[in-house]
């Protein structure tokens, strides 16, 4: 395998993809900040436009997890440890949970359409598959590690 193909490399390259699909989603979120439609009602007790805040909230804290995951990707060999993959695939579950696990609960809480469905599964599915292809690059002495020490 040539050298520039490796699994940290395959996982970089899927999470960038993935993140980069997902630019498209964040943007819709960042549409709705200001767009009358998506206010709360007036009889909210809450302010009539408090959902911008929450859209607001959702584009920087997406950004925040993006950043940190490729981050995480790209910390030399003697860093990666298990904690570090541990904390990247935390914050990938955190960004994407979101938009299934309240559907078998709420249906409410799904995509809106099917189109968005699948924006979410093209978006989700090769960071999380990246973060598993690079696992083994973060503990350690694990069969298959790189960055294995001799024993």
């Amino acid at each position: 395998m040539p050298a520039a193909l490796n699994r940290m490399n395959i996982a970089r390259a899927l999470t960038i993809i993935g993140f980069l699909i997902g630019l498209r989603s964040v943007g819709f979120t960042w549409a709705h900040i200001g767009d009358e439609l998506f206010v709360l009602t007036p009889e909210s007790r809450l302010a009539v436009t408090h959902a911008w805040h929450h859209y607001f909230r959702e584009v920087f804290g997406d950004g925040a997890a993006m950043i940190v995951v490729v981050v995480l990707l790209y910390v030399p060999a003697q860093l990666r440890q298990p904690v570090i993959w541990w904390s990247m695939l935390i914050l990938l579950l955190g960004f994407y949970a979101p938009f299934w696990v309240g559907v078998p609960f709420m249906t409410e809480l799904g995509a809106p359409s099917l189109s968005a469905e699948l924006q979410h599964l093209a978006m989700a599915v090769p960071p999380i598959l990246g973060a598993f292809i690079c696992r083994s690059e973060y503990f350690p002495g694990k069969v298959g590690a790189v960055n294995a020490e001799p024993v």
